[in-house]
């Protein structure tokens, strides 16, 4: 066979991308139709047909800037679109050669499986693609099925009992399939593509031949193309690596294993800090070593210098260093003037070092903890409701890049942490709002019922009781998951809910909105992403914004900060791939959408 006919010519309305034709839809940077249609001049076919309808002149526009030194495209235009699929295949069926490949447009299918198609010999009977690992297909509800024996189709149809295959959109045929489809359309002007393929099945004149495993893929919903744009990026990743047969030769192999699992312990505690017992946070062995106590000025002025002179009262050896208020303190500049100020105080292998304040405080003193002497003992006592119910909790130090937030830093477990919520009364109510976020955040991404809990709430959200078992629960969610999933790679994608849009919003703001505020603001982003790729419904995106707003928080992107610079700054994300953002979303509250297995 040398020429093919695409049908092009649908709305897609269930892919939900107004006004794109779904041949055109992008999946790995390129149109789904162009990919096709590479594939099709790389078997040898010498003139492709497309059937064009929907938004025609935007298809029109993708194909004409593109040629193929062996292959022609001819475009058809079928006004009678809307009608139904069989009206597409005709409108082509004087330019047709005898034999031909009939596919569809907003199909993807393995290389293997266009080789395959192109030896299949449709002179004497009409030849279907079919999969029969019919467990496997996605969607399987929606897909057009087949009863078989053998390569012989009985049956076709949508609603068939006890299928054997499904058909997967891609036809070796013959001129009998524009017979069929007119005697079709004579008795049913309604009359579809599937109701000339039974007709074929039921005159025995209907074979087919199987996918064998390789894959293809309907991209007839969002759910769809995320699963086809993860398979195909796995596969350009394999694709870019030369394999090469290794050179035989000797060699010996040795390894080894270093140390064992660290253990935090998290301690929920009142008076902690404000009367702090020392000899349950500094070891004996470390009685006599440098300990370094970190805060930020406000929280120094507030509770540090405080706690720092209970130490040094009873007898330790204490450094107090005050960090700069905000984000500025996160620089790489300020982590190298912090590491030559403790290494000037002087500092040993014993030494200890505490951080009493914020999320920024915790990843400063944490980072530089983790790398003098290629890392000490930590501890934290947070001060602000963010810190308690995220950043304490947490093996990840970090500071900022020049391009981003916590571009820098590395993975160092505390030895304690403890949380003490009598601090949270001097908290502004603004920073209060700040670190409710990230115990909405779990709420929202991890635990349904704690969200329905906290919509229902009417008393005071400050009462010390309240604000206690929230923190209890959020530690204990997160603790689960960094003790499962370290490196947020599967069920710690939670951790990242919200953030991947709530970091570049955060660093456009210039630091001008709280962590807590980008993040708020992410998540409304990222349930709204999750409905239109289909994986929830616009209650979810309701129930964020009525929750977020309950809590005094933003739900929409400021104006000044403008959409092309947020796309840019994804790039600045450990998230991002070199093709593409991978990002945490819901498809209900309190459950990480999941697709083929990943979150």
């Amino acid at each position: 066979m040398k020429e093919c006919l695409i049908l092009a010519a649908g709305r897609g309305a269930r892919l939900d991308r107004p006004n794109t034709p779904k041949p055109i839809v992008h999946l790995g940077g390129h149109p789904i139709l162009l990919r096709t249609l590479d594939e099709l001049n790389r078997v040898g076919i010498t003139r492709a047909h497309v059937v064009v309808g929907y938004e025609q002149l935007q298809i029109r526009k993708v194909l004409q800037a593109r040629s193929w030194d062996n292959m022609e495209v001819v475009i058809h235009h079928n006004t009678d679109w809307e009608s139904n699929m069989a009206s597409s295949v005709l409108v082509a069926k004087e330019a047709m050669p005898q034999t031909f490949l009939l596919l569809m447009g907003d199909h993807l299918f393995a290389p293997a499986l266009f080789d395959q198609m192109m030896s299949v010999d449709a002179a004497n009977g009409v030849v279907a693609l079919v999969d029969v690992d019919i467990a496997g297909v996605p969607e399987f509800g929606d897909a057009l099925k087949v009863i078989h024996s053998g390569n012989t189709v009985s049956d076709v149809g949508w609603k068939l009992e006890q299928p054997t295959a499904v058909e997967a959109g891609f036809i070796a045929a013959n001129h009998q399939l524009f017979a069929t489809l007119e005697a079709e359309l004579a008795k049913n002007p309604a009359a579809a593509l599937s109701d000339g393929l039974a007709a074929l099945a039921t005159a025995g004149q209907l074979r087919c031949v199987p996918t064998n495993g390789q894959h293809w893929d309907d991209i007839d919903t969002p759910a769809a193309l995320v699963r086809a744009e993860g398979r195909w990026r796995a596969g350009r990743r394999s694709a870019r690596i030369k394999h090469v047969a290794p050179e035989v030769r000797e060699r010996t192999v040795f390894d080894y294993v270093v140390g064992k699992p660290t253990h935090t312990d998290v301690i929920v505690e009142r008076g902690a800090i404000q009367r702090p017992n020392p000899e349950s946070l500094i070891p004996a062995s470390a009685a006599s070593s440098p300990v370094f106590v970190f805060t930020d000025e406000t929280v120094g002025e507030l509770y540090g210098r405080k706690f720092a002179e209970t130490l040094t009262e009873r007898g330790y050896d204490v450094h107090l260093m005050v960090l700069p208020d905000g984000e500025e303190s996160k620089t790489v500049s300020n982590y190298t003037y912090l590491v030559e100020r403790v290494l000037s105080r002087g500092v040993d292998e014993r030494s200890v070092f505490i951080s009493v304040g914020g999320g920024v405080v915790c990843n400063v003193c944490g980072f530089v903890a983790s790398t003098i002497y290629r890392g000490l003992d930590l501890i934290h006592l947070p001060t602000t409701l963010m810190a308690q119910s995220d950043a304490a909790i947490s093996h990840k130090q970090a500071i900022n890049g020049a391009r981003g937030k916590n571009m820098v830093g590395s993975y160092y477990s505390p030895r304690m942490v403890v949380v003490d919520v009598e601090v949270l009364d001097t908290l502004t109510d603004r920073q209060f709002q700040d670190g409710m976020a990230e115990v909405l955040k779990h709420g929202l991404a991890q635990d349904a019922q704690m969200s329905q809990k906290l919509l229902n709430y009417n008393g005071n959200i400050r009462d010390r009781d309240f604000v206690e078992s929230l923190v209890r629960r959020n530690v204990e969610l997160k603790c689960d998951i960094v003790r499962n999933d370290p490196k947020e790679l599967q069920e710690g994608m939670v951790l990242q809910y919200g953030h991947t849009v709530g970091h570049p919003i955060e660093h456009l703001s210039g630091y001008s909105l709280y962590h807590g505020e980008a993040v708020a603001i992410g998540m409304v982003v990222a349930a709204r992403v999750a409905r239109l790729l289909g994986a929830c419904g616009d209650d979810v995106v309701d129930f964020h914004i009525e929750l977020i707003r309950k809590f005094g928080l933003p739900f929409e992107v400021p104006a000044y900060i403008d959409a092309n610079d947020m796309l840019a700054a994804l790039k600045f994300n450990k998230r991002y791939l070199r093709e593409g953002t991978r990002m945490a979303l819901v498809d209900r509250i309190g459950h990480l959408w999941s697709v083929d297995d990943d979150n």
